[in-house]
Protein backbone atom coordinates (compact mmCIF):
# COMPACT_ATOMS: atom_id res chain seq x y z
CA UNK A 1 0.00 0.00 0.00
CA UNK A 2 1.74 3.19 -1.14
CA UNK A 3 2.16 6.25 0.98
CA UNK A 4 1.10 9.38 -0.80
CA UNK A 5 3.99 11.46 0.47
CA UNK A 6 7.77 11.47 0.31
CA UNK A 7 8.19 11.82 -3.43
CA UNK A 8 11.71 12.49 -4.73
CA UNK A 9 12.33 16.10 -5.63
CA UNK A 10 13.11 15.21 -9.24
CA UNK A 11 9.52 14.06 -9.89
CA UNK A 12 7.41 16.26 -12.14
CA UNK A 13 3.71 17.07 -11.75
CA UNK A 14 1.09 17.96 -14.30
CA UNK A 15 -0.09 21.54 -14.66
CA UNK A 16 -2.31 22.09 -11.62
CA UNK A 17 -5.97 22.96 -12.12
CA UNK A 18 -7.36 26.09 -10.55
CA UNK A 19 -8.64 25.79 -6.98
CA UNK A 20 -10.19 28.35 -4.63
CA UNK A 21 -7.58 30.95 -3.80
CA UNK A 22 -8.21 30.79 -0.06
CA UNK A 23 -7.27 27.08 -0.09
CA UNK A 24 -4.13 27.54 -2.16
CA UNK A 25 -2.86 30.23 0.16
CA UNK A 26 -2.89 27.89 3.16
CA UNK A 27 -1.20 24.82 1.63
CA UNK A 28 2.59 24.46 1.60
CA UNK A 29 5.32 22.14 0.38
CA UNK A 30 7.19 20.34 3.19
CA UNK A 31 10.81 19.25 2.63
CA UNK A 32 13.22 17.40 4.88
CA UNK A 33 16.79 16.30 4.26
CA UNK A 34 18.03 12.79 4.94
CA UNK A 35 21.68 11.83 5.15
CA UNK A 36 23.05 10.12 2.09
CA UNK A 37 19.89 10.28 -0.05
CA UNK A 38 17.74 12.83 -1.82
CA UNK A 39 15.48 15.09 0.19
CA UNK A 40 12.00 13.87 1.04
CA UNK A 41 8.91 15.92 0.57
CA UNK A 42 5.21 16.07 1.13
CA UNK A 43 2.53 18.65 1.74
CA UNK A 44 1.21 20.60 4.72
CA UNK A 45 -1.66 22.86 5.75
CA UNK A 46 -1.48 26.02 7.85
CA UNK A 47 -3.85 25.43 10.78
CA UNK A 48 -2.89 28.32 13.11
CA UNK A 49 -0.57 31.33 12.87
CA UNK A 50 2.93 29.95 12.35
CA UNK A 51 1.73 26.33 12.64
CA UNK A 52 1.60 23.73 9.83
CA UNK A 53 -0.02 20.30 10.04
CA UNK A 54 1.26 17.39 7.96
CA UNK A 55 1.59 13.60 8.14
CA UNK A 56 4.16 12.20 10.53
CA UNK A 57 5.46 9.83 7.85
CA UNK A 58 6.43 12.80 5.66
CA UNK A 59 8.97 13.75 8.33
CA UNK A 60 10.13 10.25 9.25
CA UNK A 61 13.88 10.39 9.76
CA UNK A 62 14.14 13.81 8.16
CA UNK A 63 16.56 16.58 9.13
CA UNK A 64 16.44 20.31 8.49
CA UNK A 65 12.73 20.60 7.77
CA UNK A 66 11.52 23.56 5.70
CA UNK A 67 8.18 24.68 4.30
CA UNK A 68 7.81 26.40 0.93
CA UNK A 69 5.28 28.38 -1.03
CA UNK A 70 5.67 30.65 -4.06
CA UNK A 71 9.46 30.51 -4.08
CA UNK A 72 9.74 31.43 -0.40
CA UNK A 73 11.17 29.00 2.18
CA UNK A 74 10.70 29.07 5.94
CA UNK A 75 12.80 26.96 8.33
CA UNK A 76 10.91 24.85 10.86
CA UNK A 77 11.88 25.55 14.48
CA UNK A 78 10.08 22.67 16.17
CA UNK A 79 8.48 19.38 15.15
CA UNK A 80 5.82 17.55 17.19
CA UNK A 81 4.83 14.08 16.00
CA UNK A 82 1.98 11.73 16.81
CA UNK A 83 3.09 8.64 14.84
CA UNK A 84 0.19 6.52 16.11
CA UNK A 85 -2.19 8.81 14.25
CA UNK A 86 0.28 9.83 11.51
CA UNK A 87 -0.06 13.54 12.36
CA UNK A 88 2.75 16.06 12.74
CA UNK A 89 2.88 19.74 13.67
CA UNK A 90 5.55 22.18 12.46
CA UNK A 91 6.25 25.41 14.30
CA UNK A 92 7.37 27.95 11.68
CA UNK A 93 8.45 31.37 12.99
CA UNK A 94 7.66 34.21 10.60
CA UNK A 95 5.17 32.22 8.52
CA UNK A 96 2.62 34.76 7.40
CA UNK A 97 0.17 32.50 5.56
CA UNK A 98 -3.52 32.39 6.53
CA UNK A 99 -4.77 29.44 8.62
CA UNK A 100 -7.65 27.36 7.28
CA UNK A 101 -10.95 27.01 9.15
CA UNK A 102 -11.92 23.57 10.41
CA UNK A 103 -14.95 21.82 8.93
CA UNK A 104 -17.66 20.15 11.01
CA UNK A 105 -17.40 16.37 10.84
CA UNK A 106 -19.55 15.03 7.98
CA UNK A 107 -22.32 12.63 8.97
CA UNK A 108 -22.71 10.78 5.67
CA UNK A 109 -20.80 10.27 2.42
CA UNK A 110 -21.65 12.02 -0.81
CA UNK A 111 -20.49 15.61 -0.33
CA UNK A 112 -18.02 17.23 -2.77
CA UNK A 113 -14.43 17.57 -1.58
CA UNK A 114 -11.07 18.97 -2.67
CA UNK A 115 -7.61 17.55 -2.06
CA UNK A 116 -4.89 20.22 -2.29
CA UNK A 117 -1.19 19.47 -2.04
CA UNK A 118 2.18 19.41 -3.78
CA UNK A 119 2.42 16.12 -5.69
CA UNK A 120 5.92 15.78 -7.14
CA UNK A 121 6.94 19.01 -5.41
CA UNK A 122 4.85 21.15 -7.76
CA UNK A 123 1.75 23.05 -6.92
CA UNK A 124 -0.38 23.68 -5.16
CA UNK A 125 -2.40 21.12 -7.12
CA UNK A 126 -6.10 20.83 -6.36
CA UNK A 127 -8.24 17.87 -7.39
CA UNK A 128 -11.96 17.56 -6.82
CA UNK A 129 -14.00 14.51 -5.97
CA UNK A 130 -16.61 13.05 -3.66
CA UNK A 131 -16.47 11.84 -0.09
CA UNK A 132 -17.19 8.16 -0.67
CA UNK A 133 -16.86 6.65 2.77
CA UNK A 134 -16.77 7.43 6.49
CA UNK A 135 -14.87 4.82 8.48
CA UNK A 136 -15.07 4.60 12.24
CA UNK A 137 -11.83 4.14 14.15
CA UNK A 138 -12.46 4.25 17.87
CA UNK A 139 -14.18 7.52 18.63
CA UNK A 140 -13.03 9.15 15.38
CA UNK A 141 -13.63 8.72 11.67
CA UNK A 142 -11.38 8.26 8.66
CA UNK A 143 -12.43 9.74 5.34
CA UNK A 144 -12.36 7.92 2.00
CA UNK A 145 -12.58 10.01 -1.15
CA UNK A 146 -12.10 9.68 -4.90
CA UNK A 147 -10.29 13.01 -5.30
CA UNK A 148 -7.11 11.94 -7.16
CA UNK A 149 -3.81 12.03 -5.31
CA UNK A 150 -0.21 11.24 -6.21
CA UNK A 151 3.17 10.79 -4.47
CA UNK A 152 3.85 13.99 -2.56
CA UNK A 153 0.19 14.63 -1.69
CA UNK A 154 0.57 13.24 1.84
CA UNK A 155 -0.09 15.89 4.45
CA UNK A 156 -2.10 17.98 2.01
CA UNK A 157 -5.61 19.03 2.94
CA UNK A 158 -8.93 17.32 2.36
CA UNK A 159 -11.36 20.25 2.17
CA UNK A 160 -15.10 20.58 1.89
CA UNK A 161 -16.72 22.69 -0.81
CA UNK A 162 -16.48 25.78 1.41
CA UNK A 163 -12.72 25.47 1.83
CA UNK A 164 -12.82 24.13 5.38
CA UNK A 165 -10.39 21.44 6.46
CA UNK A 166 -11.81 17.93 6.91
CA UNK A 167 -8.49 16.13 7.30
CA UNK A 168 -5.06 15.31 5.88
CA UNK A 169 -4.61 13.18 2.76
CA UNK A 170 -2.62 10.20 4.04
CA UNK A 171 -2.56 7.10 1.86
CA UNK A 172 -3.87 5.42 -1.25
CA UNK A 173 -5.08 1.93 -0.48
CA UNK A 174 -4.52 0.61 -4.02
CA UNK A 175 -3.89 2.07 -7.44
CA UNK A 176 -7.65 2.57 -7.60
CA UNK A 177 -8.39 6.32 -7.67
CA UNK A 178 -11.41 5.84 -5.41
CA UNK A 179 -9.77 4.44 -2.29
CA UNK A 180 -7.84 7.40 -0.88
CA UNK A 181 -7.85 7.79 2.91
CA UNK A 182 -7.47 10.91 5.03
CA UNK A 183 -7.01 11.19 8.79
CA UNK A 184 -9.48 13.57 10.47
CA UNK A 185 -8.83 17.19 11.39
CA UNK A 186 -9.88 16.44 14.95
CA UNK A 187 -6.58 14.56 15.38
CA UNK A 188 -4.76 17.77 14.45
CA UNK A 189 -6.80 19.66 17.02
CA UNK A 190 -5.99 17.04 19.65
CA UNK A 191 -2.26 17.40 18.99
CA UNK A 192 -2.45 21.20 19.08
CA UNK A 193 -4.34 21.17 22.37
CA UNK A 194 -2.38 18.39 24.11
CA UNK A 195 1.01 17.81 22.50
CA UNK A 196 2.32 16.30 25.71
CA UNK A 197 -0.32 13.52 25.61
CA UNK A 198 0.95 11.85 22.44
CA UNK A 199 2.21 8.78 24.26
CA UNK A 200 -1.15 8.41 26.01
CA UNK A 201 -3.09 8.24 22.75
CA UNK A 202 -3.28 4.85 21.13
CA UNK A 203 -5.34 4.03 18.05
CA UNK A 204 -5.39 1.08 15.70
CA UNK A 205 -4.41 3.33 12.78
CA UNK A 206 -0.67 2.63 12.97
CA UNK A 207 -1.33 -1.11 12.67
CA UNK A 208 -3.77 -0.61 9.80
CA UNK A 209 -1.69 1.50 7.47
CA UNK A 210 -0.09 -1.30 5.47
CA UNK A 211 -1.31 -4.36 3.60
CA UNK A 212 -4.22 -5.32 1.42
CA UNK A 213 -6.38 -6.23 4.44
CA UNK A 214 -6.92 -2.62 5.53
CA UNK A 215 -10.65 -2.61 4.77
CA UNK A 216 -11.16 -5.97 6.44
CA UNK A 217 -9.38 -4.78 9.58
CA UNK A 218 -11.40 -1.58 9.71
CA UNK A 219 -14.51 -3.73 9.29
CA UNK A 220 -13.86 -5.41 12.63
CA UNK A 221 -15.98 -2.49 13.82
CA UNK A 222 -19.58 -3.35 12.80
CA UNK A 223 -20.27 0.33 12.18
CA UNK A 224 -17.99 0.07 9.13
CA UNK A 225 -19.78 -2.79 7.40
CA UNK A 226 -21.78 -0.60 4.97
CA UNK A 227 -18.62 1.31 4.01
CA UNK A 228 -16.76 -2.00 3.61
CA UNK A 229 -19.25 -3.38 1.10
CA UNK A 230 -19.37 -0.10 -0.85
CA UNK A 231 -15.56 0.17 -0.96
CA UNK A 232 -15.14 -3.47 -2.01
CA UNK A 233 -17.61 -3.01 -4.87
CA UNK A 234 -15.72 0.09 -6.00
CA UNK A 235 -12.39 -1.76 -5.76
CA UNK A 236 -13.71 -4.56 -7.97
CA UNK A 237 -15.07 -2.06 -10.47
CA UNK A 238 -11.76 -0.21 -10.65
CA UNK A 239 -9.46 -3.26 -10.57
CA UNK A 240 -11.32 -6.35 -11.85
CA UNK A 241 -8.07 -8.32 -12.27
CA UNK A 242 -7.06 -7.94 -8.61
CA UNK A 243 -7.88 -11.12 -6.64
CA UNK A 244 -7.71 -9.18 -3.38
CA UNK A 245 -10.55 -6.97 -4.58
CA UNK A 246 -12.80 -9.99 -5.24
CA UNK A 247 -11.81 -11.55 -1.92
CA UNK A 248 -12.71 -8.32 -0.10
CA UNK A 249 -16.09 -8.25 -1.85
CA UNK A 250 -16.79 -11.86 -0.92
CA UNK A 251 -15.95 -11.17 2.73
CA UNK A 252 -18.09 -8.03 2.80
CA UNK A 253 -21.07 -9.84 1.28
CA UNK A 254 -20.66 -12.75 3.69
CA UNK A 255 -20.77 -10.30 6.60
CA UNK A 256 -23.77 -8.47 5.14
CA UNK A 257 -25.60 -11.78 4.71
CA UNK A 258 -24.99 -12.80 8.33
CA UNK A 259 -26.21 -9.42 9.55
CA UNK A 260 -29.34 -9.67 7.36
CA UNK A 261 -30.13 -13.27 8.34
CA UNK A 262 -32.35 -12.38 11.29
CA UNK A 263 -34.36 -9.52 9.83
CA UNK A 264 -34.26 -9.97 6.06
CA UNK A 265 -33.97 -13.57 4.81
CA UNK A 266 -34.62 -12.45 1.23
CA UNK A 267 -31.44 -10.37 1.32
CA UNK A 268 -29.46 -13.43 2.38
CA UNK A 269 -30.64 -15.37 -0.66
CA UNK A 270 -29.18 -12.70 -2.94
CA UNK A 271 -26.07 -11.71 -0.99
CA UNK A 272 -24.62 -15.19 -0.45
CA UNK A 273 -24.77 -16.30 -4.12
CA UNK A 274 -23.12 -13.02 -5.09
CA UNK A 275 -20.44 -13.70 -2.48
CA UNK A 276 -19.89 -17.18 -3.94
CA UNK A 277 -19.36 -15.64 -7.35
CA UNK A 278 -16.92 -13.09 -5.89
CA UNK A 279 -14.84 -15.86 -4.32
CA UNK A 280 -14.87 -17.83 -7.58
CA UNK A 281 -13.67 -14.74 -9.45
CA UNK A 282 -10.82 -14.38 -6.95
CA UNK A 283 -9.89 -18.05 -7.34
CA UNK A 284 -9.87 -17.69 -11.11
CA UNK A 285 -7.13 -15.09 -10.66
CA UNK A 286 -5.24 -16.73 -7.75
CA UNK A 287 -5.83 -20.02 -6.01
CA UNK A 288 -5.15 -19.79 -2.27
CA UNK A 289 -6.29 -21.64 0.82
CA UNK A 290 -8.00 -18.68 2.48
CA UNK A 291 -10.28 -17.93 -0.47
CA UNK A 292 -11.20 -21.61 -0.88
CA UNK A 293 -12.08 -21.72 2.82
CA UNK A 294 -14.25 -18.64 2.58
CA UNK A 295 -15.99 -19.97 -0.52
CA UNK A 296 -16.78 -23.12 1.44
CA UNK A 297 -18.32 -21.05 4.24
CA UNK A 298 -20.70 -19.29 1.84
CA UNK A 299 -21.66 -22.59 0.19
CA UNK A 300 -22.29 -24.13 3.61
CA UNK A 301 -24.58 -21.25 4.57
CA UNK A 302 -26.50 -21.94 1.36
CA UNK A 303 -26.84 -25.61 2.45
CA UNK A 304 -24.77 -26.68 -0.54
CA UNK A 305 -22.82 -29.10 1.63
CA UNK A 306 -21.13 -31.28 -1.05
CA UNK A 307 -19.77 -28.16 -2.79
CA UNK A 308 -18.68 -26.74 0.56
CA UNK A 309 -16.80 -29.93 1.34
CA UNK A 310 -14.99 -29.71 -2.00
CA UNK A 311 -14.00 -26.10 -1.28
CA UNK A 312 -12.64 -26.89 2.19
CA UNK A 313 -10.78 -29.90 0.76
CA UNK A 314 -9.17 -27.62 -1.85
CA UNK A 315 -8.07 -25.27 0.94
CA UNK A 316 -6.51 -28.17 2.82
CA UNK A 317 -4.81 -29.50 -0.29
CA UNK A 318 -3.02 -26.15 -0.47
CA UNK A 319 -2.37 -25.91 3.28
CA UNK A 320 -2.87 -29.03 5.39
CA UNK A 321 -1.96 -27.05 8.54
CA UNK A 322 -4.98 -24.75 8.12
CA UNK A 323 -6.87 -25.63 11.32
CA UNK A 324 -9.86 -23.40 10.53
CA UNK A 325 -10.42 -25.21 7.23
CA UNK A 326 -10.43 -28.56 9.09
CA UNK A 327 -12.99 -27.20 11.54
CA UNK A 328 -15.12 -25.82 8.72
CA UNK A 329 -14.91 -29.13 6.85
CA UNK A 330 -16.11 -30.84 10.01
CA UNK A 331 -18.97 -28.35 10.39
CA UNK A 332 -20.09 -28.87 6.79
CA UNK A 333 -20.08 -32.64 7.25
CA UNK A 334 -21.93 -32.28 10.55
CA UNK A 335 -24.59 -30.16 8.86
CA UNK A 336 -24.85 -32.85 6.17
CA UNK A 337 -25.26 -35.42 9.00
CA UNK A 338 -22.06 -37.26 8.04
CA UNK A 339 -21.14 -37.56 11.70
CA UNK A 340 -18.22 -39.99 11.59
CA UNK A 341 -16.29 -38.18 8.85
CA UNK A 342 -17.14 -34.85 10.51
CA UNK A 343 -15.59 -36.13 13.73
CA UNK A 344 -12.40 -37.07 11.89
CA UNK A 345 -12.13 -33.56 10.41
CA UNK A 346 -12.55 -32.01 13.86
CA UNK A 347 -9.88 -34.31 15.27
CA UNK A 348 -7.46 -33.27 12.51
CA UNK A 349 -8.07 -29.60 13.31
CA UNK A 350 -7.70 -30.14 17.04
CA UNK A 351 -4.28 -31.71 16.52
CA UNK A 352 -3.29 -28.31 15.11
CA UNK A 353 -5.32 -26.09 17.47
CA UNK A 354 -6.13 -28.09 20.62
CA UNK A 355 -7.55 -25.16 22.60
CA UNK A 356 -10.52 -24.46 20.30
CA UNK A 357 -13.56 -24.96 22.54
CA UNK A 358 -16.08 -24.81 19.69
CA UNK A 359 -14.31 -27.64 17.88
CA UNK A 360 -14.35 -29.83 21.00
CA UNK A 361 -18.07 -29.12 21.42
CA UNK A 362 -18.80 -30.04 17.82
CA UNK A 363 -16.65 -33.13 18.02
CA UNK A 364 -18.69 -34.12 21.06
CA UNK A 365 -21.95 -33.67 19.15
CA UNK A 366 -20.63 -35.78 16.28
CA UNK A 367 -19.60 -38.54 18.68
CA UNK A 368 -22.93 -38.46 20.47
CA UNK A 369 -24.93 -38.54 17.26
CA UNK A 370 -22.86 -41.44 15.92
CA UNK A 371 -23.48 -43.42 19.09
CA UNK A 372 -20.22 -42.93 21.04
CA UNK A 373 -21.59 -41.11 24.06
CA UNK A 374 -18.68 -41.80 26.36
CA UNK A 375 -16.29 -40.16 23.88
CA UNK A 376 -18.76 -37.29 23.50
CA UNK A 377 -18.73 -36.68 27.26
CA UNK A 378 -14.93 -36.67 27.27
CA UNK A 379 -14.87 -34.08 24.44
CA UNK A 380 -17.35 -31.81 26.23
CA UNK A 381 -15.33 -32.04 29.43
CA UNK A 382 -12.25 -30.82 27.51
CA UNK A 383 -14.31 -28.00 25.98
CA UNK A 384 -15.40 -26.95 29.46
CA UNK A 385 -11.78 -26.34 30.45
CA UNK A 386 -11.59 -23.61 27.81
CA UNK A 387 -15.11 -22.29 28.37
CA UNK A 388 -15.85 -22.71 32.06
CA UNK A 389 -18.73 -20.22 32.17
CA UNK A 390 -20.78 -21.56 29.25
CA UNK A 391 -24.14 -22.58 30.68
CA UNK A 392 -25.19 -24.34 27.45
CA UNK A 393 -22.00 -26.40 27.43
CA UNK A 394 -22.34 -27.50 31.03
CA UNK A 395 -26.03 -28.28 30.53
CA UNK A 396 -25.26 -30.46 27.50
CA UNK A 397 -22.56 -32.24 29.47
CA UNK A 398 -24.88 -32.78 32.43
CA UNK A 399 -27.63 -34.21 30.21
CA UNK A 400 -25.15 -36.49 28.49
CA UNK A 401 -23.76 -37.78 31.80
CA UNK A 402 -27.34 -38.39 32.94
CA UNK A 403 -28.04 -40.49 29.83
CA UNK A 404 -24.85 -42.47 30.49
CA UNK A 405 -26.06 -43.21 34.01
CA UNK A 406 -23.17 -41.28 35.51
CA UNK A 407 -25.34 -39.63 38.13
CA UNK A 408 -22.49 -38.52 40.34
CA UNK A 409 -20.87 -36.62 37.48
CA UNK A 410 -24.23 -35.09 36.51
CA UNK A 411 -24.73 -33.94 40.11
CA UNK A 412 -21.32 -32.26 40.06
CA UNK A 413 -22.33 -30.42 36.89
CA UNK A 414 -25.62 -29.44 38.56
CA UNK A 415 -23.76 -27.99 41.55
CA UNK A 416 -21.57 -25.94 39.20
CA UNK A 417 -24.58 -24.62 37.26
CA UNK A 418 -26.36 -23.60 40.44
CA UNK A 419 -23.45 -21.30 41.15
CA UNK A 420 -23.75 -19.18 37.98
CA UNK A 421 -26.65 -20.36 35.78
CA UNK A 422 -29.72 -21.17 37.92
CA UNK A 423 -32.10 -21.55 34.94
CA UNK A 424 -29.85 -24.16 33.30
CA UNK A 425 -29.49 -25.84 36.69
CA UNK A 426 -33.27 -26.15 36.98
CA UNK A 427 -33.47 -27.74 33.54
CA UNK A 428 -30.79 -30.28 34.42
CA UNK A 429 -32.40 -31.00 37.78
CA UNK A 430 -35.74 -31.67 36.07
CA UNK A 431 -34.13 -34.00 33.53
CA UNK A 432 -31.93 -36.08 35.74
CA UNK A 433 -32.70 -39.68 34.83
CA UNK A 434 -34.67 -38.66 31.69
CA UNK A 435 -33.79 -39.86 28.18
CA UNK A 436 -31.49 -37.91 25.86
CA UNK A 437 -32.77 -34.35 25.50
CA UNK A 438 -29.72 -32.58 24.09
CA UNK A 439 -30.90 -30.49 21.13
CA UNK A 440 -28.99 -30.71 17.87
CA UNK A 441 -27.58 -27.33 16.87
CA UNK A 442 -26.50 -26.31 13.40
CA UNK A 443 -22.71 -26.14 13.18
CA UNK A 444 -21.37 -22.76 12.12
CA UNK A 445 -18.48 -22.23 9.76
CA UNK A 446 -16.13 -19.25 9.97
CA UNK A 447 -14.33 -17.08 7.44
CA UNK A 448 -10.84 -15.79 7.87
Amino acid sequence: MPWLGCALLLQQAAQPPSVPTRIEASVVLVRSRREGIHARQGSGVVVAPGLVATNAHVLDGGLGVTVHQGGVAWPVARVILDPGRDVGLLSVPGLNLPPVPMAPEPQRPGQPVWVVGYPGGRGPVGTSGTLRGLWFLGGSRLFQSDAPTAPGSSGGGLFDAEGRLLGLATLTFTSSPNLNFSVPAVWIQDLVAHPEAVTDRRTEWAALERGTELLERLARDPRNWPAWEAAARQWVQDMPRDPNAWLALGLALDRAARVSAAGNPAAVSSLLPEGVEAYRQALGLRSDARTWNNLGVSLDLLNRFPEAEVAFSEALALDSSYALAWFNLGAARLNARAFRTAAEAFRQGLRLSPDDADAWIRLGHCQRLSGDRAAAAASLQIAARYRPLSADLWLDLGLLLTDLGRTEGAQEVLARLEGFAPEAAERLKARLGAPDTIPRRRARTAVR
